[in-house]
């Protein structure tokens, strides 16, 4: 009886340890006992950081692949069905002549396009419970602002939480969070001007002398879907490929 006893008063002892090291670590995660008030606040911050940061790459990445294949546009009214994919046309038919009218957008209206798309998707993706107050510490949110900048070889995205977690008189601001995708959509764009303006004013492109004219810069493969064409753009060194149509002149009878 003895030796049950002992062991109940143990495993009783136990049972008060864990609760006790269970609170401990409560009170140091929710009210920052036995912390710094900055050590604090920059575990408080760090997984809303991280949580931002997944957003913009699951967002953008999503975002890129159909813009990339669209023609730059997430909803065209005037595309070309391939693969599944709804291709914007660049350059309309003219009937009886070869040549097309061009109608590329220009390259800020695309940029703005991928901008809303971005912007919309990190707002509906970021985790709201994570910039909820806890009870030794509140958090201000103001509001989330992502913006995309197309430079050279890379689509950065740069996003602005603004939001301050607060404890007694210490206060954190999170830094703007900046992510590079490759994405070299300003030098795709000029070579996508120049193969709509050839189409516009000729009624053909000679991709092969463009591309040696480039010095293998740029791979241009074209598709002809009868009675239209698919190019397609790629940079050296680069993953990132950009498609747009081409309308050719349909029967129309047919």
């Amino acid at each position: 009886m003895q030796k049950r006893g002992q062991v109940s008063v143990f495993a009783i002892v136990g049972i008060i340890l864990v609760i006790l090291v269970g609170l401990f670590f409560f009170a140091r995660s929710e009210f920052g006992f036995f912390v710094s008030p900055t050590k604090f606040l920059d575990d408080k911050s760090k997984p809303i950081e991280d949580n931002l940061k997944q957003c913009i790459r699951e967002v953008t990445n999503k975002s890129l692949d159909v813009f990339s294949k669209q023609g730059g546009d997430f909803n065209p009214n005037n595309y070309l069905l391939y693969q599944s994919r709804t291709v914007k046309y660049y350059c309309i038919n003219i009937r009886g002549e070869d040549k097309c009218m061009n109608v590329i957008p220009s390259f800020e209206s695309l940029v703005k396009g991928l901008n809303d798309e971005i912007d919309k998707g990190v707002k509906e993706c970021v985790d709201k419970d994570l910039v909820k107050g806890g009870l030794g510490y509140e958090v201000n949110v103001k509001g989330l602002n992502t913006q995309v900048f197309a430079r050279g070889n890379s689509l950065v995205v740069r996003s602005e939480y603004d939001i301050n977690i607060v404890k007694g008189e210490n206060k954190q601001t999170l830094k703007p969070v900046v992510v590079s995708f490759d994405a070299p959509i300003q030098d795709i764009y000029r070579v996508a001007v120049d193969i709509v303006n050839s189409e516009s004013e000729i009624g053909f492109f000679e991709q092969l002398l463009y591309m040696l004219s480039k010095r293998g810069q740029y791979v241009i493969n074209l598709d002809k879907p009868y009675p239209d064409k698919i190019y397609k753009i790629q940079k050296r060194n680069s993953n990132f490929e950009f498609w747009f149509a081409v309308e050719g002149e349909r029967d129309i009878y047919g």
